[in-house]
């Protein structure tokens, strides 16, 4: 019954319907409305691609602004920091080989003298090692940049760290390294494993640790819990401009050199006084041999 009563309005509906589609309008009208709709969908598509690509955009400059500011820290950090002992627990290893000093006494210096390849060198760091012969993680001593990460035949793998006013410091006989070149590092950070090397096989497992103020080294025991300013009266080493492999500078090299050479002008200087008496002696003598005759 329902549905026999709902018949004459859907033929009415439809009927309306039919009559509405025959007006010209009606097409035109449809059309303009699909058109509309198409429209306001591609609009709508743009907004969302133009603003994703604004959300990009600014989350790379912002990817930037944070690479930069992380950049100014570790160089402000680096400034306010101290030199650290490359080692988590200074009191779990020791020194085995220290740094070969020209005013030390004669016996320090014979233990800070490296023999390698029938070459005896100077020692231009320290040589750490664990107290239990055992392997340790080699940190950084203080916040820098990685300008070197490379494996060495004879030292094994070197980390150099670049610091601010032409500091830097190396760590070479690394078993491992953990870092690579052009890395920001911050100070503690975990550079590698302390290892052996062929250059200096009595350390043992250790890592060789270095200072250098434009490529002069220093006794980085000197300034452990000192700040880069503390080197400021490290003056530039002109003969030493090359980066360190291990062996001692020009400067170093060239100490008992200038004392042999000091020496013997001494020693000229004493031939030349006995020379000149001697010459005098021959004078008289021969004035006396003259006169007699």
């Amino acid at each position: 019954m329902k549905d026999k009563r709902n018949a004459p309005q859907e033929k009415s509906q439809n009927n309306k319907l039919r009559k509405i589609m025959k007006n010209r309008w009606f097409y035109p009208a449809l059309y303009l409305v699909v058109v509309a709709v198409i429209v306001s969908a591609v609009l709508w598509t743009q907004k969302d691609g133009g603003t994703s690509s604004a959300d990009k955009h600014k989350k790379d400059d912002n990817q930037f602004a944070l690479d930069h500011n992380k950049d100014d820290l570790v160089s402000v950090n680096g400034r306010k920091e101290v030199f650290k002992w490359p080692v988590a627990d200074k009191n779990a290893t020791e020194v085995v080989m220290p740094f070969y000093d020209v005013n030390a006494s004669p016996e320090e210096q014979q233990k800070a003298l490296v023999t390698y390849d029938n070459t005896t060198t100077q020692n231009t760091g320290i040589c750490i090692v664990a107290k239990d012969g055992k392997t340790f993680d080699v940190q950084a001593s203080m916040s820098g940049k990685v300008v070197k990460a490379e494996r060495d035949p004879v030292l094994g793998n070197v980390v150099v760290l670049q610091h601010d006013n032409g500091v830097q410091t190396m760590y070479a006989s690394l078993d491992e390294m953990k870092v690579e070149k052009g890395e920001q590092i911050s100070q503690g950070q975990v550079l590698g494993i302390a290892g052996q090397d062929l250059y200096n096989k009595e350390a043992g497992i250790h890592v060789h640790f270095e200072i250098r103020k434009n490529d002069k080294f220093v006794n980085p025991t000197s300034y452990f819990q000192k700040g880069i300013a503390s080197l400021d009266n490290i003056k530039s080493n002109a003969s030493s401009s090359e980066v360190t492999n291990g062996q001692p500078s020009a400067k170093d090299r060239g100490t008992d050199q200038q004392q042999d050479n000091q020496d013997n002008m001494n020693n000229g200087k004493s031939n030349g006084k006995t020379s000149t008496d001697q010459s005098k002696d021959n004078t008289m003598s021969d004035n006396g041999s003259d006169t007699h005759s």
